[in-house]
């Protein structure tokens, strides 16, 4: 075999490991002027030829048989040059070597006259192709391997006629026949049957062209968006059928994922997913009602938030029943399979790309909300309307209210009030310049890949540091990997892959929302006073130990400061892929991962914030003397709180399979495979609440108020321990839980004449998660589907040729999801002390339910491939599904408990999904590609027992099926009929039922309207691709349409939708153009404020409510959620190699990008994203460098 690369013996593979963790010290030098030191002993010529080239920028290139027994050399020289070096390995054979520029030919001497080819291996567009596979056809074990520089030499025959192979994955293969001509280029163009290129799909490789299965593959390279750290935030618009959903602005959060819609109601709805073959565990619950905990749940992460993007080679979502099945009981919604970057056969290459983003921050002029002097003018008309407040304003100068009673009160003059009023209505603190940032965020990749003939490997470090707009929100992660594939022979191949990551994403503690709070506080108060001292106003609180106390001082930002969250965690994975070709069609291969997560959360709030002062104090942080009334009612007169929660979860997974891929000819060809898998995963968490903390004095612990010396001025402690009984209440949690999984998975697809194509799938999953009937431990998933290459009849080939794909497939088949966090057992929680008896006592929380089993969807998916004229790619596909879904079923009130779980809750999804890609254009100068996806989904849920009530029809729940017939997360509405142009309250339609029917019992849905469902029915992508020379212009769109959201109230800070919002409060401008007098009606929808004319609505269940609740439930305040996003433009500038020589590089790349450059959305969103509605997603500018050595 020709070698230009290669391994070196087994005594010196740990000297090659050691060289794989020190990659950045090898220094190569010029081949022309290379000296270099060896010293060996009883080596071989591959491991002398490999040290040289890793150490020069020579090409040594010679046939393996013909050195074969070159393996005992000892050399010991130093500064050498390669000729002498040649010189002594060669001494004594039949070999010798001729220099031409960098590379050595090492020949045989020889009557058999062979002559050496030369020349460079290009694309369409004119880049060197290194790595470039050149055969000799027919002869298997020779060849040679084109450099960086896209060069190969390769010896050969000297007889005209000869054949030689070129092949590089993604090209087409190319056939150059020797005419004496020692010099031959190539230009190998892009692969585009998109049928022969191979998908890794259900455990193994296969060609597209023999599957029958829903699913779309993308190339992570294709996608990458620099300012976003997770791939899972890059999917969006992507994929026919998949609906990615932001569920937050800040940093560290995931996105939400649907494949092909709903179909479970208590289990997770995020597909599975699945990287180089190992399933990934659903990440770690926070199981804590905490308020302290709700910021922390947002900033966990998911189960590939370890991943580095820059580590992912392609991505494969799999959708239907012949995709899923074989991944058996957590594929009902759907696949994503990872695959990750391998070596290759080349010299050592180093690659760091970096990238440079600045995220803008949100500003007042975006938003729909009062400025200083619109808040003190609705202040004074809702006084004159008699609208009235829930508490007497606080005496302050901050707010025009407590500025009022202080004037009203005498405490200042009316030149003061005047004064100090016109202070108030230029005041206009800008919230979102104090609470916001534009945002620097930065990553870094490093990688090093290369190999021989036999052994390969890549390795790569990032690191990623984001900013978020909210100060206080960062993410910080690093991670590493190494991966190496070793193949001592052509039977036996071996892959090994360990990656770790250790990050951190520090987050906000209780009840502190930048935004949110930029939204809503009255910008008339001042952050600071003239001398730079920060202000703390008054805001109103009580304290359950002394009713005296009204209020207590606020300001925001010693609130973000002196509380918080974090979330920290460290992640270790290893694999092992082993695979032994038994005989040229049997294949045995071995998979095992193991993974171990560790994560500490935490959330804390010390002494000096508003929060401990209100729950646990009743006065000012350092404000009252030791011996007060105050103080002795303080039940923790020092420090704060902390809650902690440490958890770690260990899953290992093995894989036993024998793989067959067999050729008949033409009479078919056969891909079978069996498997057996054992999966298991631990999660071990545990969570505390403490009292008294203290981090600024060396992370201490205070001691609370004793009971006995707890002295409250209003009201008692009922509890025997006061304060620390919180922790015998549930703020101390332990848990543990270990899910067992056993599978016994086969495939199964034979091609028949090239054309037919059937395919069948079967597994059998065991868990203890369900074990109580024997007949329903095992749950069998299985599939069947067929394609025909309609393409390859003659009669198309004939008379269509610009045909050039035309393929029908169609599957059927059972999917599984189970939910581990249930259980079809007799669960007894067993409690602490019952006081009145003094003895241990337990609840009996669920019932056992033998016949409760697996969540199971039954799918079908017709499709059609085309492809026309070799340029344009479509697909159309319509697919069926009906899921089983668990449900709570009500129960009667003598089996103890409300309600128990069982299956039998029916949701079905139908949709239609279509794809096309083209590439109209490609020359060397210029190249243009389209590609254009879409779907619609039909969810609806089916018969029920659940009897939902009107707050159930209203809230448009998810985890109940609240109406047959309609969508999952349908919601419904009072109908609104206008305002009275009397007194501009709101009237509705259907409410006026008669007496005799009014009831409790009465469907809602005789006086309520359907408004329409929460998530998209209908998603959709553009990503457009323009290349001019070594300029590339992209960009990229999504689309979703068809969900509907209930709008924000302008009414919302009222309280009970009745009282004037707190002084402190800002309000929404639409509250300016309320209705205000006759006539109003006719141009706004907004009711008049609540004061002199608001009298209760009876509705038709009997139960009554003020008219501007009944409002903000009504479909007046439902908006279109449907939006258009432009997520990505970017230009990159490849820099030719040839330029780059001279410095030493090898590729250079240069980017520019913008995210979310725009969203077109309905205007009532009033500045607010349509997918966050109460945030705004910022714009993110970009820089990028990718350069290769």
């Amino acid at each position: 075999m020709m070698k230009t690369g290669l391994r070196p013996t087994s005594l010196h593979t740990g000297c090659l490991i050691a060289l794989l963790l020190f990659l950045l010290a090898p220094l190569r030098v010029s081949a022309q002027e290379a000296r270099l030191s060896i010293d060996v002993k009883d080596a071989t010529f591959d491991a002398v030829a490999w040290y040289i080239q890793q150490k020069t920028d020579c090409i040594i290139s010679y046939e393996s048989n013909e050195i074969g027994e070159i393996n005992h050399l000892n050399i010991s020289v130093k500064n050498k040059t390669v000729s002498e070096i040649l010189d002594l390995c060669l001494n004594g054979t039949d070999l010798y070597y001729e220099k031409e520029g960098n590379t050595y030919l090492i020949k045989k001497r020889s009557s058999t006259r062979n002559v050496y080819v030369t020349g460079i291996v290009k694309d369409e567009t004119g880049e060197v192709l290194p790595g470039t596979t050149v055969q000799l056809k027919g002869n298997k074990s020779g060849g040679a391997i084109s450099g960086m520089d896209g060069r190969y030499s390769i010896l050969i025959p000297d007889e005209k006629g000869v054949k030689l192979l070129f092949s590089f994955i993604g090209m087409e293969p190319q056939e150059k026949t020797y005419t004496g001509n020692t010099r031959i280029d190539v230009t190998l163009v892009a692969t585009t049957n998109s049928m022969e290129e191979v998908v890794v799909t259900g455990y193994q490789n296969i060609k597209r062209k023999d599957l029958v299965g829903s699913y779309t593959t993308l190339k992570v390279d294709d996608i990458l968006m620099p300012a976003y750290t997770s791939i899972d935030q890059m999917l969006q618009g992507r994929v026919a059928g998949m609906v990615v959903t932001n569920t937050s602005t800040r940093v560290g959060t995931s996105p939400q994922i649907q494949i092909r819609g709903t179909s479970t109601l208590m289990g997770n709805q995020d597909p599975l997913w699945v990287v180089d073959g190992i399933i990934q565990e659903d990440p770690l619950e926070l199981e804590s009602a905490s308020l302290m905990t709700d910021d922390l749940k947002n900033i966990i992460g998911n189960q590939i938030s370890w991943l580095n993007p820059q580590d992912i080679e392609t991505i494969t979502v799999l959708k239907d029943a012949s995709a899923t099945a074989i991944y058996g009981s957590k594929a009902s919604n759907g696949v994503i399979e990872i695959t990750t970057k391998k070596g290759k056969m080349d010299r050592l290459t180093i690659n760091y790309s970096a990238n440079f983003s600045i995220t803008n921050r949100p500003h007042y002029d975006d938003l729909n909300y009062m400025n200083s002097q619109e808040r003190i003018q609705f202040s004074e008309e809702a006084f004159n309307w008699g609208t009235a407040y829930a508490s007497v304003p606080i005496k302050q100068p901050y707010t025009y209210e407590g500025l009022m009673r202080m004037y009203l009160e005498n405490d200042i003059s009316q030149e003061e009030f005047l004064r100090q009023r016109a202070v108030l209505e230029t005041q206009n603190t800008d919230w979102f310049d104090l609470l916001t940032r534009n945002a620097f965020s930065h990553n870094h990749n490093l990688s090093v890949r290369g190999g021989t003939n036999k052994i390969f490997y890549n390795t790569s470090v990032s690191y990623a540091k984001s900013s978020g707009q909210e100060i206080g929100n960062d993410s910080e992660r690093m991670t590493g990997r190494i991966n190496i594939d070793f193949t001592p022979n052509d039977k036996l191949s071996i892959n090994a892959s360990i990656s770790g990551s250790v990050s951190e994403t520090t987050g906000f503690g209780q009840n502190v929302n930048p935004v949110q709070y930029a939204t809503t506080a009255n910008r008339t108060i001042p952050a600071y006073d003239t001398a730079g001292n920060p202000v703390y106003y008054q805001k109103k609180a009580t304290y359950s130990l002394n009713n005296t106390v009204t209020s207590l001082g606020y300001n925001f930002m010693n609130e973000r400061d002196n509380s918080g969250s974090s979330s920290k965690s460290v992640d270790l994975s290893a694999s092992l892929d082993l695979k032994w070709r038994i005989l040229d069609w049997l294949t045995y291969q071995f998979t095992g991962g193991y993974s171990n997560t560790n994560s500490d959360n935490q959330s804390y709030r010390t002494e000096r914030t508003f929060g401990i002062a209100e729950d646990y104090r009743g006065y000012d942080f350092n404000s009252v003397l030791p011996n007060s009334p105050e103080f002795k009612a303080a039940m923790l007169p020092f420090g704060g709180e902390l809650f902690t929660n440490n958890a770690n979860q260990a899953s290992y997974n093995i894989q036993n399979k024998l793989q067959i891929s067999k050729s008949f000819g033409r009479a078919g060809r056969l891909n079978a495979l069996i498997g057996v898998e054992v999966r298991s995963a631990t999660n071990n968490a545990i969570s505390n609440t403490v009292y008294g903390y203290v981090p600024d004095r060396g992370e201490k612990l205070v001691q609370p108020t004793p009971l006995s010396d707890l002295v409250p001025i209003s009201g008692g402690v009922d509890k025997a321990w006061g304060i620390l009984q919180r922790i015998y209440e549930g703020q101390w949690r332990k848990t543990n839980q270990t899910n067992n999984f056993f599978s016994v998975f086969a495939t199964f697809a034979y091609s028949f004449l090239d054309r037919y194509v059937i395919n069948a799938n079967i597994r059998n999953d065991a868990s203890n998660r369900f074990g109580q009937d024997a007949n329903r431990r095992i749950d069998p998933t299985y599939s069947f589907g067929f394609s025909w290459r309609a393409s390859e009849e003659f009669f198309i080939k004939d008379y269509m040729p610009w045909l050039t794909i035309l393929n029908f497939r169609g599957t059927y088949g059972i999917q599984g999801n189970a939910i581990t966090r249930l259980s079809p057992d007799l669960i007894l929680t067993q409690g602490t002390i019952a006081n009145l008896y003094n003895q241990y006592q337990s609840t009996i929380s669920q019932i056992p339910n033998p016949n409760l089993s697996w969540e199971r969807t039954t799918s079908w998916n017709v499709g059609v491939d085309l492809e026309l004229f070799h340029m344009v790619n479509m697909n159309l596909e319509y697919y069926s599904r009906r899921s089983n879904a668990i449900v709570a079923q009500s129960l009667p009130y003598e089996y103890g408990i409300s309600e128990m779980n069982m299956n039998g809750g029916i949701i079905t999804n139908q949709g239609v999904e279509y794809t096309v890609s083209l590439t109209p254009v490609q020359t060397r100068d210029f190249a243009l590609s389209i590609s254009v996806n879409a779907s619609k989904n039909w969810n609806r849920a089916g018969k029920s027992d659940y009897e939902a009530v009107t707050a159930d029809y209203l809230n448009g729940r998810t985890d109940v099926i609240v109406r047959e017939g309609y969508p999952i997360g349908g919601f419904w509405s009072y109908s609104f009929a206008g305002l009275d142009g009397q007194t501009g309250q709101p009237l509705f339609n259907l409410l006026d039922v008669p007496e005799e029917m009014r009831s409790r019992t009465l469907d809602p849905t005789t006086y309520l309207v359907y408004s329409g469902q929460r998530d998209p029915f209908f998603t959709g992508g553009l990503n457009l691709s323009i290349r001019y020379k070594s300029f590339t212009l992209s960009t990229s769109f999504s689309v979703l349409l068809g969900g509907k959201k209930r709008l924000l109230s302008p009414y919302e800070q009222f309280g009970n939708r009745y009282f004037m919002p707190d002084p402190d409060v800002n309000v929404n401008r639409d509250l300016l153009n309320r209705w205000k007098k006759p006539g109003d009606e006719l141009h706004t929808i907004i009711p008049s404020l609540p004061g002199q004319h608001q009298v209760y609505i009876s509705l038709p269940n009997g139960e009554t409510e003020y008219p501007i609740y009944v409002w903000e439930e009504s479909d007046a305040m439902v908006v279109n959620a449907s939006f258009l996003r432009c997520q990505q433009i970017g230009l990159s500038w490849n820099i030719k190699p040839g330029k780059l020589e001279k410095i030493g590089v090898s590729n250079l790349l240069l980017s520019a990008n913008v995210n979310n450059i725009f969203v077109i959305a309905s205007k009532r969103f009033n500045g607010f994203d349509p997918e966050v509605q109460n945030s705004v997603m910022p714009r993110t500018f970009s820089l990028g460098i990718n350069v290769g050595f």
